[in-house]
Parts: structure tokens; sequence; C-alpha cells
């Protein structure tokens, strides 16, 4: 009997592993990218143990770490950016990067205890279309639907947009920025001035 307990021991586990392996693989890369990101996010935000100081640094760091700020602030900005002389292009780079960090941790900072679930993914041209939900342990009454774009360059994988609701931060920023421009003669020094005011 003992003998037939440990072969069937022996046979089912490599099974479970196998089954394990094959549930990991269903998962693309930018699935389990933004699974680590959102929940380590969250996690560094509803920290209660740390500093604000201490639980900023965490998060300017795991976010810097994650995305694609040129590519980002370049977006944003639209055709600003080819006009702007080196100076302007360096000092809107550097208020922009804490402008846009602050603006990801007041959005995500809404969730304290919840949990990100990845419900699939979709590529659509250059980049993939991560599709995930935000819910609350115990209850399903709170679910807010995030959509993150990635752009994977050869497994280097960076967020490039997160859509809430079906609202897109990086469009609502460019709609927000260009808009400022187009109210003050396109000076790209009035908007500079601006998001340092807001930063301080």
């Amino acid at each position: 009997m003992r003998k037939y307990v440990k072969k069937f021991i022996s046979t089912i586990i490599p099974l479970f592993v196998l089954i394990q392996i094959s549930n990991a693989s269903n998962h693309s890369p930018e699935e389990d990218f933004i699974k680590t990101f959102s929940d380590n996010a969250i996690s560094i935000l509803s920290n209660t143990e740390i500093s604000e100081q201490e639980k900023g640094e965490e998060f300017t760091s795991i976010v810097m770490s994650s995305i694609d700020l040129n590519l980002i602030s370049k977006f944003v900005l639209s055709k600003a950016w080819k006009s702007a002389t080196a100076d302007q292009k360096e000092r809107y780079l550097k208020v922009f990067k804490t402008y846009f960090i602050n603006s990801y941790a007041n959005k995500l900072n809404q969730y304290s205890g919840e949990k990100v679930k990845i419900i699939g993914s979709e590529v659509k041209g250059k980049y993939t279309i991560v599709d995930s939900i935000i819910v609350r342990e115990g209850t399903d009454t709170i679910q807010i639907n995030l959509k993150w774009r990635i752009l994977n360059r050869d497994g280097n994988i960076k967020i490039i947009d997160l859509n809430i609701e079906g609202i897109s931060l990086i469009i609502a920023q460019r709609e927000e920025f260009q808009s400022f421009l187009a109210n003050n003669d396109s000076d790209l020094n009035k908007l500079i001035l601006k998001l340092e005011n807001i930063n301080n």
C-alpha cells in the first residue's frame, strides 16, 4: 500500500508542477509587468509604517523605472517640443518629471488595500494594451477599470499611458497643456513656470 502511495505522489507532484508552469505561461510579459508594478505601487502608497518622504521616494523610484518619461514628455507637449530651445527642453523635462509622478500618485493613492486583477491584453500596432480592474477584497461592489498602454522593445517593457475608466492620462494632459499654450501665446516658459508652481 505504501509503495502505491509513494508511486502516486511521485506521479502527481510533477503533474502539479507542469500545471503551474502552464498557467504561468498563459500570462504575457506585459501582463506580468503591470501586475507587479501596480501591486507594488499601491502597496507603497498605502503603507502607513513609513513616512511621507520615504513613501514618495519609493514611489518615484518604481515609477521612473517603469515608464518611458521622455516619450510621454514629448507627446504631451506635442509640436511645442520641436520648437523649444535646448534650455527649455531641459527645464521642462525636470519639472514635468515631478508633475507627472505626483499625478500618478494622486490617481493610485485613492486605493488602499485593493488588488489589481489582470483581465487580459491585446496587441495594437507597436503597443500592448493590458486590461485590468482594481477590486476591493471581500466585495465586488468596487471595480475600477484600468487599461495600461505598454511598449515592449525587445524585452525592455515601459508604461506609456494609463487609462482610468475610459480617460487617458496622457491624452488629457496633452489637451490641458495645448489649451494653456494656446491661451498664452504658445509661450513654453509660462507653462514651465506653471508646473514649477504646482510642484512647489
